[in-house]
């Protein structure tokens, strides 16, 4: 008898297990297969063509990567700009990565340099340092800087201080976001996006000392012709192969690019209520103090609601004003949390102030009262003031000096105060506010060049009103003897007047940042 296992024709249309498993093997799907072809990958596929441009070891102590592009082969076709978007999933329009250029348009043989770059994790970061709720973090082991999206307001503070326009504001999420040199593929051992999709291997990640860092941020460094000086944040960045001498005969390409930066409405409003309100509450209690008869209480009332006015209009700048309360974390460092801190009491007091003055006093309490919350009102709206002056001042931009903040800003409490007061001197400053101001216009006599085109350029129109504002109120200054509505149609007008004033405080700066494209003639 022949054994089954011998009986060729009864076994021809039978399958084994074998046979079953390996027709399966032919039918599987695409993420099997991928799976399969994986399966003995130690490293990412395309490690072989990123380890050299990537440290193989991580940061010591004393040490963080940076950023380290060559202009030589930088080609500017963006593809670092392109990998960014798309592994970062960011909005349209949004971009952490950014590309620019140095030309030199003024010689005969004109030569350009194409310039990638992204946030330079400083040694000292400005955008932490300024942050009022401490929504940046520089990781003790890798240098990285990192914003802490949970954390932000979306006050924007950030994109003032960074003298390299790195923070950027999404609109649709109410906050700033950044580049974090795509930290959590570092830590695994894969390139950042930027270094792993540039053709030319243009940009590396490298280790770098921080002692190093500060030494090479001394004595006038710049990263780059048309940036500020390193010694303000300490970037990591480097850049190799930049033309020889180009600190003397290479330019930004946008260097002549005049469009107005952003005007923040809501902290211009801001700004010029809270210095009015605080201009007129002190001049009310200097005269009640000192004068021959205290202002009638409308006075009063007035300045409170310039000074509530003010303060209801700063939410409005916030991109998540739900959580505005965050923004006294940073009180140690940031002059935005002190400003906050300032102006909290000063309402407090204000508004007791003009109570005390409204309703009787109980007879217990010491008739002394309203001068001491008046009192009270003036010290901490200087002080309000005073840190609004040094918001600005803090971010090393020359348009926001230390001298030039102070005129604007003290002479528009001044001139506030003085009109119901002593119109005389409210009409001095005035006249001293306004020349200042037309001396800024004036290019050859104005410290401010770029600032000067600015404004005689595409803030022409507002500028003249502007003028027409202030020398309207000047007028009404004279008159204002007559009737006090007189008064009142002058700070009118003066108020509208300090608004532009200050809106073009913002638009006129000249926005200190990386070197950007060239622009359309």
């Amino acid at each position: 008898m022949i054994s089954p296992a011998f009986d060729g024709e009864s076994n021809a249309g039978m399958k084994t297990l074998v046979d079953e498993l390996l027709n399966e093997q032919q039918s599987l799907t695409a993420v099997e297969r991928f799976s399969q072809h994986h399966e003995s990958v130690s490293e990412p596929l395309q490690a072989r063509y990123y380890h050299d441009l990537i440290p193989l070891s991580k940061p010591g102590k004393g040490e963080q990567y940076r950023f380290e592009v060559d202009l030589d082969v930088c080609s500017g076709c963006k593809a670092c700009v392109t990998a960014c978007h798309s592994l970062n999933g960011l909005d349209e329009g949004e971009s952490w990565r950014d590309v620019g250029a140095i030309v030199t348009p003024d010689k005969p043989d004109a030569a350009m340099q194409v310039v990638t770059t992204a946030c330079h994790h400083c040694a000292d970061p400005a955008c932490a340092n300024g942050c009022p709720t401490l929504a940046y973090e520089k990781e003790s082991d890798t240098g990285v800087v990192r914003h802490l999206d949970d954390q932000c307001i979306g006050c924007q503070y950030c994109t003032l201080t960074c003298p390299y326009e790195v923070p950027k504001y999404n609109d649709r999420l109410g906050i700033v976001r950044k580049c974090d040199m795509c930290q959590s593929r570092l830590r695994e051992g894969e390139a950042p996006a930027c270094v792993q999709a540039c053709p030319n291997e243009a940009i590396k990640i490298r280790i770098v000392s921080v002692e190093e860092v500060e030494a090479s941020s001394q004595n006038g460094k710049r990263l780059l012709p048309g940036t500020v000086e390193s010694s303000i944040t300490k970037p990591t960045t480097k850049f190799v192969n930049l033309h020889a001498s180009a600190d003397e005969w290479m330019k930004p390409a946008d260097h002549d690019d005049l469009t107005p930066a952003h005007g923040h409405f809501p902290l211009a409003l801001m700004l010029v209520f809270t210095q009015v309100g605080a201009g007129i509450i002190t001049a009310d209690v200097l005269v009640r103090l000192f004068g021959s008869s205290p202002l009638p209480l409308w006075h009063a009332l007035l300045g409170a609601a310039f000074c509530f006015g003010g303060l209801g209009a700063a939410p409005l700048h916030l991109g998540r004003p739900e959580i505005a309360w965050k923004a006294f974390l940073g009180w140690r460092k940031s002059w935005l949390s002190r400003e906050i801190l300032a102006f909290g009491p000063w309402s407090g007091l204000v508004a007791a102030y003009v109570g005390s003055l409204i309703l009787p006093l109980p007879d217990w309490l010491p008739r002394f009262v309203p001068d001491a919350l008046g009192i009270g009102a003036v010290l901490t709206g200087f002080v309000g003031v005073f840190c609004s002056m040094m918001v600005y001042i803090f971010t090393k931009r020359p348009f926001w000096g230390a001298k030039h903040t102070g005129l604007r800003f003290g002479l528009t409490a001044v001139v506030a105060g003085a009109v119901f007061a002593a119109p005389g001197l409210a009409l001095a400053a005035l006249l001293i506010k306004l020349s200042y101001e037309a001396v800024l216009t004036v290019e050859k006599a104005s410290p401010f060049k770029k600032s000067a085109r600015i404004l005689t350029g595409p803030l022409a129109l507002a500028q003249y009103a502007r003028f027409g504002f202030g020398l309207l109120g000047a007028a009404l200054l004279v008159a204002s003897g007559v009737h006090e509505f007189i008064a009142l149609a002058a700070l009118g007008c003066l108020v509208l007047g300090d608004l532009v004033e200050r809106i073009h405080y913002f638009q006129a700066v000249e926005t200190p940042k990386m070197p950007g494209g060239i622009t359309a003639s």
